[in-house]
């Protein structure tokens, strides 16, 4: 019995290349005899082993994986130096940079921004190719930037640059603020260079720097939103609760019967006044705001012109007149339920275009990320 020959194979196929590489580069030598000798051995251990764990485990005790590397780095390194020492050793170096450079090229194609990376690579190959020596070529590569290139640095900016529309695109203030800093410092830092690309690990400093100074104000914008949006919504909730259509109302309807619901419903009724009075507190203590700070503030505004508040128009101004009554041990007006229970009965109570991009905003995406990009994201 024997391993089976496809698993043998995923493991031991690399092995047999590298070893076939060396092979036909004429490889010989002590070390050269040290890779055929643990190759041959990893060869019977998939024929005399029939468990799969038990083969992994005997190649890695008897440390057939390490004995292999370390012969193969050695026969390498042993042809190299033969070929240096024959007076072309600038020309090998050149030679392997280049082979380097077009097995990168295999690599990136597919990937995402791979061209950007692709184009100065392309450079270095034809530049490499065009008979220079490897000193001049690694002169030139210097002077062109095209190594600081390799490094990412277009790349960087265009995925900043993405990131600030996107940003805009998302109708998110802070974080577009935050973007457009880190691009004006990118290309400050650029400019400053003598080759036109900023150093990374400079430009990586400056970066967290403005990323740390706008966390804290990030954060305090998305907190004001929550904590605007639960108030709402306890507002909402308890008025709704009050209305004939409640026991039937999702928000409250419970799998195990009409009490259950009931209870449900009443605890509605008799807790949201509390936790939106303590919520106001903290509303208050935390941002300096009142209830009726929230609709003029620039959080709600910006949320509504993005369409992210999912209340109508009419709800909105429901739930401003419901307010005074929201108070603990007390109920809405009648009115204010018939008014909740038409705009229920009309399906009204959210926006018609919540959580919907405008035709604007949808053909900037378009035109910044494609057709597909917006279907796979958005549908």
């Amino acid at each position: 019995m024997s391993v089976d020959k496809n698993i043998a194979d995923s493991i031991l196929e690399t092995y047999r290349n590298m070893f076939r590489e060396l092979e036909d580069k004429n490889a010989s030598g002590e070390s050269f005899d040290r890779m055929k000798d643990a190759l041959n051995r990893m060869e019977s251990l998939a024929l005399e082993t029939d468990d799969v764990a038990e083969f992994t485990a005997k190649l890695t005790t008897q440390n057939l994986f390490i004995e292999f590397s370390n012969a193969y780095s050695e026969t390498l390194s042993s042809m190299l130096k033969d070929e240096y020492s024959k007076g072309n050793g600038d020309q090998i170096l050149l030679e392997k940079a280049l082979e380097a450079y077009k097995y990168a090229i295999n690599q990136l194609e597919g990937k995402p921004n791979s061209e950007k990376l692709i184009t100065p690579i392309e450079e270095l190959i034809e530049l490499g190719s065009s008979g220079v020596s490897y000193p001049v070529f690694l002169k030139i590569a210097e002077e062109k930037g095209l190594n600081e290139a390799l490094k990412g640095s277009i790349v960087v900016r265009d995925s900043i640059l993405a990131d600030l529309e996107f940003a805009e695109f998302m109708h998110l203030p802070l974080e577009a603020q935050k973007n457009l800093e880190i691009l004006k410092t990118f290309d400050e830092m650029a400019s400053q260079s003598t080759f036109g690309v900023p150093d990374s690990f400079e430009f990586g400093l400056g970066r967290q720097r403005i990323e740390w100074t706008y966390a804290p104000k990030i954060n305090h914008w998305n907190l004001m939103i929550r904590f605007w949006g639960k108030m709402l919504e306890n507002i909402y909730d308890w008025l709704d609760s009050f209305c004939s259509f409640a026991p039937k109302d999702d928000r409250w309807l419970d799998m195990r019967g009409h009490s259950f619901t009931m209870r449900n419903i009443k605890r509605t009724q008799e807790c949201n006044p509390g936790i939106l009075k303590s919520r106001e507190k903290i509303f208050y203590e935390y941002f300096q705001l009142a209830w009726e700070d929230i609709f003029s503030q620039d959080t709600f505004i910006n949320e509504y012109n993005a369409r992210r508040v999912w209340y109508s128009d009419e709800t909105l101004q429901l739930i401003k007149k419901t307010y005074d009554y929201c108070k603990p041990f007390n109920k809405p007006d009648t009115e204010l339920i018939r008014e909740a229970e038409e705009i229920y009965a009309g399906k009204r109570y959210k926006r018609p275009d919540a959580f919907q991009f405008s035709t604007e905003d949808k053909n900037r995406f378009i035109a910044m990320f494609g057709e597909e990009k917006y279907k796979e994201m958005f549908g």
